[in-house]
């Protein structure tokens, strides 16, 4: 039988833990830019998520949660217009399962006309409507993307990737998940998106001409447009239009559907 005495302390030991659960560590910073400039951020972890406003500012809230959250460093550098940020976990000896007990998210705030060159070894990566060039890469998690007007350059190691919009060219890439984009308006350069184990579909604007390279190693390609070229079933190669930049949909194992919008 439990004593009292022993109960209370059980009790007092989890509402200390509950409490310091609850207390996350919260680091928030503002810098003062212009259109056009970069965002660079590197981080060894953590999910981004990325939005926009009118406003000439970077706002930037980290939140770091966990048993070893004062291992986790973030600096920040402003230069002109450019925002930089690192984030760096200091090993604490803990191994895997030290590292799993860090949780940290990055919510950042860029004028709508700006650029992008976000890597993190660890977590997704949401990214809104923004006029500008995007390059974003985590080494596991999902990418999502809104309306880009710009070039696109996204990889992950696992996870999917949904593009809702993209007005320039967009190359894209992940090593396990499925890959969904649509390009609104005519590429001005080659496209390439690819997957080593999932299904690609990309929604095409009726007018948009292209130089089509689509392929499967295990499933089917559809096609609503008229191709001049070679219709297989697991591939097709030629023309959409007349012709124009290329655009190489590839996948290890899955669908590929070209579809009108």
């Amino acid at each position: 039988m439990i004593k009292p005495l022993k109960l209370a302390g059980f009790a007092t030991l989890a509402l200390s833990l509950f409490a310091t659960a609850l207390q996350a560590k919260t680091i928030e910073r503002s810098f003062d830019v212009g259109d056009g400039g970069l965002l660079k951020l590197e981080t060894s972890v953590g999910a981004l998520r990325i939005d926009t406003h009118s406003a000439s500012t970077v706002l930037v809230e980290v939140e770091i949660d966990g048993k070893n959250e004062d291992r986790m460093k973030v600096s920040f550098d402003n230069s002109g217009n450019n925002v930089t940020i690192i984030g760096e976990r200091e090993e604490s000896g803990g191994g895997f399962w030290g590292s799993n007990r860090l949780k940290v998210k990055y919510h950042i705030t860029v004028p709508k006309n700006y650029n992008l060159d976000v890597d993190t070894a660890g977590g997704s990566i949401k990214i809104s409507d923004l006029v500008g060039k995007v390059d974003a890469h985590t080494s596991g998690g999902s990418i999502t993307l809104g309306r880009i007007d710009g070039l696109v350059d996204i990889n992950t190691s696992g996870g999917s990737i949904t593009v809702d919009e993209v007005t320039g060219t967009i190359r894209a890439h992940t090593s396990g998940g499925s890959v969904t984009a649509t390009i609104s308006k005519q590429p001005t350069g080659d496209s390439k998106l690819t997957t080593s184990g999932g299904s690609i579909t990309v929604y095409l604007a009726a007018d948009i001409a292209v130089d089509l390279s689509a392929r499967t190693s295990g499933g089917r390609v559809r096609s609503d447009f008229d191709v001049n070229g070679s219709i297989k079933k697991k591939s097709i190669k030629g023309t959409i239009n007349g012709g124009g930049p290329e655009l190489v949909l590839k996948t290890s194992g899955g669908s590929v559907r070209i579809k009108e919008l």
